[in-house]
């Protein structure tokens, strides 16, 4: 298995080289310059470059399973003591020389006193791993859980949806059935925006949460089975919105908001795309012209718990407000996962 090293490493190396030089107290015994560094260079390959290659070596085995962690990095201290010790110093003795004292039990004593530093460091080294990957599977556990409540809430509000509203629907039945005997075109056309409606309101059964175009199907439907002629939105504008997105949007959320609105008065209400590399906005403007009925059309609408369906799909970046102004107009923001057109 290949182990990837990175810069901070070989500051690894170097630190741990320096920590076991000045845990066993070389720098005490050998005050000189000369001999200080030498005795650094020697404890850096000796430790310091065996330690992090065996560590990074048991980590990857570990992550894998194809060791425990109780066996891989008792045996990184081991193999690390055995291998600078009695390998790699005796390797470097024709290069950077050897101190005349130094003897077998000189190295018996580093091997020892280098053992139970290197022990230490490994416990904290593997508490402080193990500490993070429980934070990070912690995270991911909450990450997963929040995904889950989104797509509870998605599958409610789609449950919602589909739900026909019985009032509209016995309204609209009763405006056609009357339109029939003296205007059976009209009562066509209105018949064919309400079945249409209930169509875009039907999600499909693989469908975790609507999208802006399924939305807007709905939309043009409502506002085309209110108009007086059943084939013309006539209370709303909407503005480069012939062939919108199909981005992912939260249902119950722009039909409950408009759907009011053309209801109430005689209103003009536009309603367009903005957006940017982060966001998708909506904005639905009122044209006019009685300001005051618009005023306390827009205050008794459920802004709260039309934010709260937005936010439940699509997080706390999302968004739905009333703006102010002498003509109210409302803003619908949701991060989407493509950039938006502009």
């Amino acid at each position: 298995m290949a182990v990837k090293l990175g810069r901070p490493d070989f500051a690894w190396m170097l630190l741990v080289g320096a920590g076991t030089l000045f845990a066993n107290g070389t720098p005490l015994g050998n005050p000189g310059g000369d001999r200080l560094l030498i005795s650094l260079i020697y404890n850096v390959l000796q430790f310091g470059v065996p330690a992090v290659l065996f560590v990074r070596l048991a980590d990857s085995l570990v992550d894998a399973g194809r060791v425990p962690a109780w066996l891989a990095y008792p045996a990184c201290v081991v193999s690390t003591i055995v291998l600078g010790v009695w390998i790699i110093a005796p390797a470097l003795y024709p290069v950077l020389g050897k101190a005349p004292w130094w003897t077998h039990a000189s190295d018996i004593f580093l091997a020892g006193s280098s053992f139970v530093w290197h022990a230490l460091g490994m416990t904290v080294y593997v508490q402080l791993r193990y500490s993070r990957r429980a934070q990070t599977r912690l995270k991911a556990l909450q990450e997963a859980a929040t995904e889950r409540q989104r797509k509870l809430a998605a599958a409610q509000l789609l449950t919602l949806q589909a739900r026909v509203d019985p009032a509209l629907l016995s309204e609209r039945l009763a405006l056609i059935d009357s339109e029939l005997a003296t205007q059976p075109e009209r009562a066509q056309a209105r018949l064919a925006a309400l079945i249409e409606l209930l169509r875009a309101l039907q999600p499909h059964l693989d469908a975790e949460v609507s999208t802006l175009s399924r939305e807007l199907i709905a939309l043009r439907a409502y506002a085309n089975l209110v108009s007086v002629d059943a084939q013309h939105t006539e209370k709303l504008h909407l503005v480069g919105l012939a062939d919108p997105p199909d981005w992912p949007l939260a249902p119950m959320v722009l039909l409950p908001l408009v759907r009011p609105l053309l209801d109430e008065g005689n209103t003009l209400w536009s309603l367009s795309l903005h957006g940017s590399t982060e966001a998708a906005e909506l904005r639905l403007q009122a044209l006019g012209p009685d300001a005051d009925s618009t005023q306390r059309a827009a205050r008794l609408l459920p802004i709260p718990e039309l934010d709260r369906r937005l936010r439940a799909v699509h997080g706390e970046h999302s968004s739905l407000e009333l703006m102010g102004g002498a003509l109210p107009w409302f803003r619908i923001r949701w991060p989407h996962p493509t950039p938006a057109a502009t």
